[in-house]
């Protein structure tokens, strides 16, 4: 991590604050009160992921529920034609998805990205997360 740039301390309580209370991915209010493992609590999310070169700075993060959080995953959304570029060069050394990226252009690989990771797709899976979490009785 230190080699992405600096640290800093923060809270989720503190970056809620700065953020409104709105989630980062899914733009639904995110409510202080629930707590940890529901789907629902706060969570901080690295807008561009320490594993790809990010810092673990305030100006890199962002308040999100957990779920939301945990669907993102480690996946960062493709916003310029070179970071698709890059991503379909990696696709094309792959033999198995070397037909399928043949197909793409760099413009497809963001149309996609972003459809991939929209506000409404969030809002979904983490509807059916609070679903199963609350069905489930925890």
């Amino acid at each position: 991590m230190r080699s992405n740039g600096g640290i800093e301390r923060f809270t989720a309580e503190e970056i809620g604050e700065r953020d409104g209370w709105v989630c980062g991915l899914c733009q639904g209010p995110v409510e202080r009160a629930y707590q940890h493992p529901d789907p629902r609590s706060p969570s901080i999310d690295h807008i561009r992921t320490i594993a790809s070169g990010g810092t673990d700075t305030r100006d890199n993060v962002h308040l999100t529920h957990w779920g939301c959080n945990h669907v993102r995953n480690d996946s960062t959304p493709l916003r310029t034609v070179e970071e698709a570029e890059a991503l379909r060069a990696v696709l094309l050394r792959k033999p198995a998805l070397r037909p399928y990226a043949e197909g793409l252009t760099a413009e497809d690989l963001i149309r996609r990205s972003q459809a991939f990771h929209s506000p409404e797709r969030y809002r979904a899976k983490l509807a059916r997360r609070v679903e199963r979490y609350e069905r489930e009785g925890r």
